[in-house]
């Protein structure tokens, strides 16, 4: 056997260095991708499931009901970013139309942006401009502060009748409820 037959045979050091690398790289991005895989979070198909382009939405179901009567007053519901930059939500009165961006369903919001904008929503009803519907919700001292703080730093002082009611609204239990009752009475 010739030598330099020998020595296609036998790797040099330097061969076989870059091999082990290689192979470190890959078992190391194939971790990598596993691990990202393994702990993304999983979307599960369901009936309250809207999807738009790229992005998935979970809808929980005590939600469907609100959504289909807000369609079926007029309204319609967009998953998308809304036209106005720096919010979760928006809510235009004359043409009916709530934006909720897919981002607030990411961060664990996506919930509380729908009930305060189906707020608006039936506050909007019957006359085309925002009313207040009138609820007293109980709230805690602590939430009343945050929600005051809210108020000041983020909208203009005649918006604050509604933005509270929306605010406060939101978080309630029977947030549902109270909403599908008072468009079921003010949206004709």
């Amino acid at each position: 056997m010739s030598l330099v037959f020998r020595n296609a045979l036998i790797p040099s050091e330097n061969q076989q260095l870059l091999r082990l690398r290689l192979k470190y790289f890959m078992i190391r991005n194939f971790l990598a991708v596993l691990i990202f895989i393994l702990f993304s979070p999983i979307q599960v198909i369901s009936s309250g499931q809207y999807t738009l382009d790229d992005v998935s939405i979970q809808i929980s179901e005590d939600l469907i009901p609100l959504l289909d009567l807000l369609h079926n007053k007029g309204f319609k519901v967009y998953f998308q970013n809304p036209p106005k930059k720096g919010v979760y939500g928006l809510f235009n009165s004359k043409s009916k139309i709530i934006w909720i961006s897919p981002i607030s369903f990411e961060l664990g919001i996506g919930r509380q942006t729908l009930l305060h904008e189906a707020t608006h929503a039936a506050q909007s009803c019957p006359y085309g401009s925002l009313t207040p519907v009138g609820w007293e919700l109980p709230i805690t001292p602590f939430i009343k502060k945050e929600i005051q703080a809210i108020l000041i730093n983020r909208y203009p002082s005649k918006k604050y009748i509604f933005e509270k009611e929306a605010l406060s609204l939101q978080g309630q239990k029977n947030a549902v409820s109270l909403l599908l009752k008072a468009i079921t009475q003010r949206c004709k």
